[in-house]
């Protein structure tokens, strides 16, 4: 008996057609509907990578190059730089992975020139310091080796942001300004701002943590070096007083000369505690320094006069050099008397006898300049910026007495007064100490340290030419002493003439 079917089981009549299930999520809008739309997007994305970077790993100072090298893939420029006002006016400039220094440089100077600012605070600022900061090889924008040879065009955003920070940007040739704020508007800008600044001080403030630890570590080490230099001398005196407490000493003579040696002692210690009173007082801010015009002329001529003794008993010459009519510098005269007094004296003391030591000035509306040749031992290389540290002996400074402060008491003289102290030497053939002070015009950082960096390629020039001189009258005065002892007297065997078997 045939069954039927239930008609929900029932199967289908096979030529029934198949329907397919109603389409998924892959019919969803991709573009956007309006350009606002794709302009919130993108600010959106640029500040999220901004937040990304902020929130990253690693120091501040490669979290600020990150943004701001964001900042120029995102407008196409070759690099970007800020400027911060707040707490000091500062320039910072991201260069890439593989670019020198001096890449960013131009851009730096151009917008600390160029950024908004009140006309009084403009006059008033000296060149703000440039800090070049270098991004990861994936956050450097593009550059070719076309980019490199030419120069490009910068260009200032037009929008300021908390404290003064201000934007700028080095575009390629024949990008326009107007394409820079075509790619990002100015709202957008203001947001980047807002996380430059952050940045930049995150960036600051690990500065200031590294120097105050740097400081600290430094004091610790001068602490240390004065203990030392203290017990040293305590330990002379008390052994003196020892043997003439226990009479050991019989002979008048020689204790008279124990007392002798004890005074001198306690005068260097004190010599010692007046340097370190000085130091004290110029770390402080308290030396009460009364800067004006002066007769840089008479200063010169005053501290030579007070140190004609001293070269007399060395038998050292003395030579100055100065122009019959010099212009006043800028400074506190008796400071600078102090600083030229400690260069002559030291150059005394490290000239041979029969030697020279000289003394030349020159002035300018910009700055003034003293130079202290002598024709001492010469400094190495690497102990020239050492000297000015306290405490410091080079090779063979042993056997000159002082406290090891005068260098470093005189450039920090002469910083206090805005000016410099340098040094260029030759091993050999002497050094030069180059001072450099304001001019009659007054403060200008940047003339100061432009006249140094002459100074000292000059002095360097001039030693090296002495040095190349002295080589070639070597020979000649053995051809000379050989002549006068005649030709009974047999050379003495070079390198040449023992490799070649002539000494047999």
């Amino acid at each position: 008996m045939a069954t039927s079917e239930h008609p929900l089981t029932a199967s289908p009549p096979r030529d029934a057609p198949a329907t397919a299930g109603p389409p998924g999520s892959s019919n969803r809008r991709r573009d956007f509907r309006r350009g606002e739309d794709q302009a919130v997007h993108e600010e959106r994305a640029l500040l999220a990578r901004a937040m990304d970077i902020l929130a990253g790993p690693g120091e501040a100072d490669a979290h600020l190059a990150g943004i701001l090298a964001m900042v120029a893939r995102a407008v196409g420029a070759r690099r970007a730089a800020l400027v911060v006002d707040v707490p000091t006016r500062a320039v910072t400039v991201a260069i890439g992975a593989d670019e020198a220094d001096e890449a960013g440089r131009p851009l730096g100077a151009w917008l600390d020139a160029h950024a908004p600012r009140s006309a009084a605070r403009r006059a008033a600022s000296p060149a703000a310091p440039i800090r070049v900061v270098r991004a990861g090889r994936d956050g450097a924008p593009g550059r070719s080796d076309a980019d490199a040879a030419t120069t490009g065009v910068f260009f200032a955003v037009p929008v300021s942001g908390a404290g003064g920070v201000h934007l700028g940007v080095e575009l390629r040739p024949g990008v326009t300004a107007a394409a820079v704020t075509a790619r990002l508007p100015l709202s957008t800008y203001r947001h980047v701002l807002a996380a430059l600044a952050l940045a930049s001080s995150r960036a600051e403030d690990e500065r200031a943590l590294a120097e105050l630890r740097s400081r600290d570590a430094e004091r610790a080490g001068f602490m240390s070096m004065v203990a030392h230099e203290l017990r040293t001398p305590l330990t002379g005196i008390g052994g003196y007083l020892d043997l003439l407490l226990e009479g050991r000493i019989s002979d008048p003579g020689v204790e008279r000369e124990f007392l002798e040696r004890s005074r001198r002692i306690a005068e260097g210690m004190a010599e010692l505690v007046g340097d370190l009173l000085e130091i004290s007082r110029i770390e402080a801010g308290s030396l009460g320094l009364k800067v004006e015009p002066f007769s840089l002329a008479e200063a010169c001529t005053h501290v030579l006069e007070s140190l004609e003794p001293l070269a007399a008993r060395a038998e050292i010459r003395l030579v100055r050099a100065l122009p019959p009519r010099l212009r006043p510098a800028t400074g506190d005269r008796r400071r600078v008397e102090q600083i030229l007094t400690n260069l002559v004296a030291n150059a005394i003391k490290f000239t041979p006898r029969g030697g020279l030591v000289e003394l030349e000035a020159s002035t300018g509306p910009a700055a003034s300049l003293v130079v202290v040749r002598d024709d001492g031992p010469g400094i190495a290389i690497e102990d020239r910026a050492r000297i000015f540290e306290p405490f410091v002996r080079v090779e063979g400074d042993a056997r000159i007495a002082g406290t090891g402060l005068g260098l470093p008491i005189a450039r920090d003289l002469a910083r206090a007064m805005h000016g410099e102290l340098s040094a260029a030497s030759v091993l050999g053939v002497g050094s030069s100490f180059v001072l450099v002070l304001p001019g009659s015009a007054g403060l200008d950082g940047g003339s100061v340290a432009a006249a140094l960096a002459i100074a000292l390629e000059k002095e360097e020039l001039a030693l090296e030419e002495q040095a190349v001189l002295a080589a070639l009258r070597r020979p000649a005065r053995s051809a000379v002493r050989l002549a006068r002892h005649g030709t009974n007297e047999a050379p003495r065997p070079g390198p040449e003439s023992a490799s070649n078997g002539s000494a047999a």
